[in-house]
């Protein structure tokens, strides 16, 4: 009788075990960490992501039922193309497992290629560039967009193959005023504007100031840039 009590009881237990238990596969658990992932990474990127896992550790895994919620941790507080988590799987607030996974993320993005081969000191325009939707992982942080161009002229630093990448430490802004420019120098003092030329010291983009010599008078002025070799002097 005592025996047919125990047998029933490890029987409930199983029982009671399977009912209050879930098994999750490795498919949905990798799909889960991907969402995690991609989700983690739109503070740091707008660009479109694919997550690669290598390898999970399990084909499956159970935990209790209940609320199951992932969460995924990394050392890097920005994005990174490879990395290792830090996987950690809730049950109804409960941590239930926790594992590692490496893990590639690919991020694609409509960025600017050169249209041609770009020679050293080429300004960059529609007729050399195109945007094209490109795997940029590796240098997502120097990548040059449509936007970018736009109002801004950008000159190359390097020689560019056709289709390659622009990438800007290998360009530079084209200030609207250029060291040794001859400028346009206005004038404005109570009221009245007068035009002068003069000689701009240093380089500058609209809303900076300047030093400008005006060797008519031998002398030198600070004055705002107002525009391209245009700059404007308040006395």
């Amino acid at each position: 009788m005592k025996y047919l009590i125990s047998t029933a009881f490890i029987i409930l237990s199983i029982m009671a075990n399977s009912v209050f238990a879930v098994t999750l596969t490795d498919s949905y658990v990798r799909e889960e960490i991907k969402k995690q992932i991609i989700n983690d990474n739109k503070k740091y990127t707008d660009a479109e992501l694919q997550v690669i896992i290598a390898s999970m550790p399990f084909k499956t895994i159970t935990v209790a039922d209940g609320k199951i919620k992932f969460e995924v941790s990394s050392n890097f507080d920005k994005f990174v193309p490879r990395d290792i988590k830090k996987v950690y799987i809730y049950s109804n607030g409960h941590l239930e497992k926790e594992f590692i996974v490496s893990v590639r993320t690919l991020a694609y993005k409509y960025v600017l290629c050169a249209r041609t081969q770009l020679d050293r000191e080429a300004l960059l325009s529609n007729a050399n560039v195109v945007p094209k939707r490109m795997e940029v992982s590796s240098n997502i942080d120097f990548v040059l967009t449509q936007g970018m161009l736009k109002n801004r002229q950008i000159v190359t630093k390097k020689w560019f193959r056709e289709g390659e990448i622009l990438d800007k430490r290998f360009v530079k802004i084209k200030p609207d005023v250029e060291r040794n420019a001859q400028v346009q120098i206005y004038v404005k003092s109570n009221g009245v504007l007068i035009s002068l030329t003069g000689t701009a010291l240093d380089e500058g983009m609209v809303g900076d100031y300047i030093n400008i010599l005006n060797k008519s008078y031998n002398k030198k002025y600070k004055g705002r840039v107002i525009g391209e070799n245009k700059v404007l002097i308040s006395i």
